[in-house]
């Protein structure tokens, strides 16, 4: 069981699978209810239901149009790049569908509104950067770009991508008003920030930067006080021309304090420039296999 667990492949699928999941509950509690188009198939998926419903009163579940309308973009998209290119993308798209089927019982989870935008697009984002970080796509609107950047190569997949998912936005417009698109877009907005995190890493850390005529004993200290490896950059100043020690290290988040403190009791005067890092991938953080 334990070399199941330890084995690439087998949670690579894993969190495939999770993700679909993830996005499937995301859509049938929270997105679905109150008519918020995203974007992506999924959000057309939603438009065609309500039309269906309203003009013929009938159902179209998402997921039966997830599957009707990836399936010629399958078709293309095997014609044009073969199946190797295809091969995860079409196990997540049907998967996906299958997620939505099960969990389409599932009732509406809140009546507000705004809870439903903030929380559906948390659990969207995660699921979607689960599946992201696994290298694979649900296809839909994804592939389509790719597919139009093979006749309109003058125009970067991102932007073709932009213009197809705001045409779904701006259909929802049309069939649900106004009203439920700006909540839609709020959630677009944290979907993006949610799928950066995940993607990314949780793990947090700080980058360093140290200028200081006392560089030599202040990484000394980095060294053995705070226990962090540091790097010594050579340099010059622009205005000066002095040769000057750049010391670079990176930190957890929690030791910049004691970073500050250090620097402080050695030279009041050093310059230090902290950034946010996401993720940290070496000795001491994340060992880089996890990443593979």
């Amino acid at each position: 069981m334990k070399e199941i667990l330890k084995n690439k492949t087998f949670l690579k699928y894993l969190n495939i699978i999770i993700g679909c999941f993830l996005l499937a509950i995301s859509l049938n509690v929270f997105l679905k209810p109150n008519n918020f188009v995203l974007g992506g198939v999924t959000g057309l998926g939603i438009i065609l239901d309500s039309v269906f419903q309203t003009v013929f009163s009938i159902p179209f579940p998402v997921w039966l149009s997830n599957i009707l309308i990836n399936l010629p973009l399958f078709l293309l998209g095997y014609k044009f790049f073969g199946f190797k290119f295809l091969g995860n993308t079409i196990f997540a798209t049907f998967f996906l569908s299958f997620a939505l089927a099960i969990t389409s019982w599932l009732p509406k989870f809140t009546e507000d509104i705004l809870l439903a935008a903030v929380f559906g697009a948390i659990i969207d984002g995660i699921g979607l950067g689960l599946i992201i970080k696994n290298r694979c796509s649900t296809g839909g609107t994804d592939l389509l770009a790719i597919i139009m950047n093979k006749f309109l190569r003058h125009i970067p997949i991102s932007k073709i991508l932009l213009c197809i998912d705001f045409t779904i936005i701006f259909i929802g417009i049309i069939v649900f008003g106004v009203r439920p698109t700006l909540y839609a877009l709020i959630s677009v907005f944290i979907v993006s920030k949610v799928i950066g995190m995940v993607v990314d890493g949780f793990d947090f850390a700080k980058a360093v930067f140290i200028i200081s005529d006392k560089s030599e004993e202040i990484g000394h200290s980095i060294l053995n006080i705070i226990d962090r490896g540091a790097t010594s950059l050579d340099a010059h100043g622009m205005y000066t021309k002095n040769k000057k020690n750049v010391i670079f290290c990176i930190v957890k988040q929690k030791q910049i304090p004691e970073l500050k403190e250090v620097v402080r009791d050695i030279d009041e005067n050093a310059f230090v420039v902290i950034a946010n890092v996401s993720e940290v991938i070496g000795r001491g953080f994340k060992g880089i296999v996890e990443n593979k």
